[in-house]
């Protein structure tokens, strides 16, 4: 049996975070005006920044729970088909939020924000990896997955506001540029479809 792929919950899930990416360019501006404002931003609000930054650290490890809980779900109810979605997820997440994207990062060797200097193509130094952005690209490949099993819109864009926050957090914490986060919607949307590519395959 052969499933359409759910394009509403998708564009539902990453919407939320393209419009904040979208506000920030358009009431901002470009790196070079986001990365003073925000510097100056975590000064003053050093409790938003403490958020920020748990946000940042804890909010994929989150998800691993989650999915843990429905592998777990699934074994339990000897049920093949969501333990395949389980595997496929974390396959694929391997393959790109781990491996696709860092070899984009060191190939493409971008400076992150508040890093002078040019692009240094195939550095594995940290500083010069940043683009796409990793936390990005993991999140939404986590997220969407989940709409799938619901039917409604209200989900959808409660996993996407949690996604934004989570995308939002690295530009606010001078971690990526906006852009950065943008690339990583692209990468997390393509791990989603080929994760229900594999579950729902024949």
């Amino acid at each position: 049996m052969r499933y359409s792929y759910p394009v509403t919950q998708h564009v539902l899930s990453i919407l939320p975070l393209c419009l904040l990416l979208l506000l920030v360019t358009a009431t901002i501006g470009t790196s070079a005006e986001v990365i003073p404002f925000f510097r100056a931003y975590r000064a003053a609000h050093p409790d938003t920044t403490y958020y920020m930054k748990l946000l940042t650290d804890w909010g994929n490890p989150t998800m691993y729970v989650i999915y843990a809980g429905i592998l777990i779900a699934a074994r339990k109810r000897h049920d093949a088909r969501l333990t395949r979605f389980v595997v496929a997820y974390i396959l694929v997440q391997l393959a790109v939020s781990f491996l696709l994207v860092r070899i984009f990062k060191v190939a493409i060797g971008r400076p992150r924000p508040g890093v002078d200097g040019l692009y240094m193509p195939w550095s594995f130094d940290s500083a010069h990896n940043s683009l796409p952005s990793g936390h990005t690209a993991e999140i939404i490949g986590s997220t969407i997955p989940l709409t799938y099993f619901f039917k409604n819109h209200i989900v959808p864009l409660l996993l996407g506001c949690y996604a934004a926050l989570l995308g939002f957090s690295r530009v606010y914490l001078e971690m990526h540029h906006t852009s950065d986060v943008f690339f990583g919607i692209l990468l997390g949307s393509f791990s989603a479809y080929v994760i229900h590519t594999i579950w729902n395959r024949d």
